[in-house]
């Protein structure tokens, strides 16, 4: 139960306040969009509204609901299963403006933060979530498939992007896992750049960057196409395919993962661009699209069975374009396998 695996990670405290919406859903089964849940050693409460008490009666496993009848702080602040706690932990990442609210609501208790408590066990998929991730990579991948031809000189790169959107959605998504990125020529030297309404020329490197959203968990894939003959960013894609690759092929159980990130960024510094590979080399993917483990220089952490994650180099060229390529991974007791290949 997740709930109890939590806990284990809490004993510093009485009871643990959780407002990110994610982990509650994580934790319970909670799918609404507003709502506290309390975790003690001996008890979970769900603190919601009118608009979900019939939806719990269906979602929630594990803990007990309050419909609240006033204000929602006001009730948890107030209730029995508040009173008794002497320590209360609280999700270290909350607006500084929801812990003055805590603070002065729970005045007599000591508040402590607490990191990354419920990211930690959602960083080890179970079996279940990883069935959703590697359906939404499915959907997301064949839909791509559908639109690819459609990537030509005279689009426009919103027409790509709302092309791509229908038929992601038709075929099964929830909805997009973030905003589609269509970028071309240089345009595609902008990491984030929003779909526009440049027109697609001959000679242009177009970057692809898509996810969706099914059964509420994410995918995330990025394709570059290369529109006729333009040898520069031939030679542009074959550093990052070949950064990739060697990255994805060092993962194993007990690597670090900044070290995935190194081997990437040294293949990119020796071929001479390396002050253009500037984000880090990947992310965790789950019920959110950016979560733990993080595949950075910076990471403290190892390789474990369970993790998914992207693996995710590029290089971005001002006024020319950019590439990037873009996977999923899956971390198994024995190997790996790439999620986003079909």
């Amino acid at each position: 139960m997740r709930i109890n695996k939590l806990r284990k990670e809490i004993k510093e405290v009485d009871g643990f306040i959780i407002t990110n919406l994610p982990d509650i859903y994580y934790l319970v089964g909670f799918t609404g969009s507003s709502g506290i849940l309390i975790i003690t050693q001996k008890d979970a409460v769900l603190f919601t509204d009118f608009r979900y008490k019939e939806q719990c009666k269906r979602e929630i496993k594990g803990a007990d609901v309050v419909i609240i009848r006033k204000s929602l702080l006001e009730e948890v602040f107030n209730h029995s299963v508040i009173k008794p706690l002497k320590k209360i932990g609280f999700e270290w990442s909350i607006k500084y403006s929801s812990y003055f609210v805590f603070k002065k609501g729970l005045t007599g208790k000591k508040l402590l933060p607490l990191k990354n408590k419920v990211a930690k066990i959602r960083k080890i998929k179970e079996l279940s979530e990883i069935k959703i991730i590697k359906k939404a990579a499915k959907i997301s991948l064949s839909s791509f498939k559908e639109i690819e031809a459609i990537i030509k000189p005279g689009i426009q790169e919103r027409e790509i992007m709302i092309e791509l959107e229908y038929r992601m959605k038709k075929n099964g998504a929830q909805g997009t896992s973030f905003e589609t990125i269509v970028a071309s020529g240089p345009n595609a030297a902008l990491p984030h750049a929003k779909a526009g309404t440049r027109k697609l020329k001959d000679g242009d490197t177009v970057v692809v960057d898509f996810g969706i959203m099914y059964n509420y968990y994410a995918s995330d894939t990025t394709r570059t196409i290369i529109l006729g003959k333009n040898p520069k960013a031939l030679k542009i894609y074959k550093i990052v395919e070949e950064a990739q690759l060697a990255a994805i092929q060092a993962i194993k159980i007990g690597i670090p993962l900044k070290k995935l990130d190194r081997i990437a960024r040294n293949i990119i510094s020796d071929a001479g661009y390396g002050e253009y590979f500037g984000h880090s080399l990947g992310h965790g993917v789950g019920l959110e699209i950016h979560e733990a483990p993080g595949v950075s220089g910076k990471s403290e952490e190892i390789v474990t069975s369970g993790m998914v994650f992207t693996v995710e180099p590029g290089i971005y060229l001002p006024r020319f374009g950019g590439v990037r390529i873009e996977d999923m991974i899956v971390v198994k007791d024995k190997g790996i396998e790439i999620i986003t290949k079909i």
